[in-house]
């Protein structure tokens, strides 16, 4: 997130957004995108189509359906045990609690959650310890398809201007259930991604006279 002297409720998604994306395109093959998503250390990309438009999304949910699909298929009465994430690192904290700690950067993976300690310091805690978190361990690549990506991505995604408000973006993130929007320009074309790490900065590092919830707000957000 870029650094602004604007006050909170009048930030965009072009003043949040990340502008470094990696795109994938429709007709790759899956195993190509696969190995471009491990390349880069993220968990997802928007997918384009021939004229730059973004027409979808591939992350780490639809190969975590692609890998149910194949034990259901494989071995509907023995499913396989999970299998360990390698950005895994358990640690016990100074309660005494063991914790499993997520090696990867902050926003890059769903199951991650951050959890600050009694000193002030945050770590980044991965909340689902037991699964695959990320796209490119769920299966070898070597047993990817070869179909294209189209095949297999999330269609429709939920894209937004670059003149969307905070309150826009967070709304989208709420009623859609996602934690990141596609920043696209009047074309349809993807020029940046904000992800709820981004709004939960911006909320962060704001001044206290920025702002004011509404109780309203409160109550949809929930816990």
């Amino acid at each position: 997130m870029a650094t602004t002297t604007k006050s909170l409720l009048s930030l965009t998604a072009n003043d949040l957004m990340t502008r470094e994306l990696v795109l994938l395109t429709e007709d790759m093959p899956l195993r190509e995108a696969a190995r471009r998503l491990l390349h880069h250390q993220v968990s997802g990309a928007p997918v384009v189509d021939a004229r730059g438009r973004c027409v979808g999304v591939l992350s780490s949910t639809d190969f975590l359906r692609l890998a149910e699909k194949r034990r259901d298929v494989e071995q509907p009465t023995a499913p396989a045990l999970p299998q360990t994430c390698s950005f895994q690192e358990r640690y016990r904290r100074a309660d005494g609690r063991e914790v499993t700690a997520c090696t990867l950067p902050s926003g890059v993976c769903p199951m991650q959650r951050l959890e600050r300690d009694a000193e002030g310091l945050v770590h980044i805690l991965c909340h689902e310890p037991h699964c695959v978190p990320v796209d490119w361990q769920i299966v070898p690549m070597e047993q990817l398809p070869t179909d294209e990506v189209r095949c297999y991505m999330t269609p429709n995604p939920v894209t937004i201007p670059a003149d969307a408000t905070l309150r826009t973006m967070a709304r989208a993130m709420i009623d859609g259930h996602i934690h990141r929007l596609i920043v696209v320009d009047e074309h349809g074309r993807p020029i940046g991604i904000v992800s709820s790490t981004d709004l939960l900065a911006a909320v962060a590092y704001a001044e206290d006279d920025d702002w004011a919830v509404e109780p309203a707000a409160c109550a949809t957000l929930g816990p």
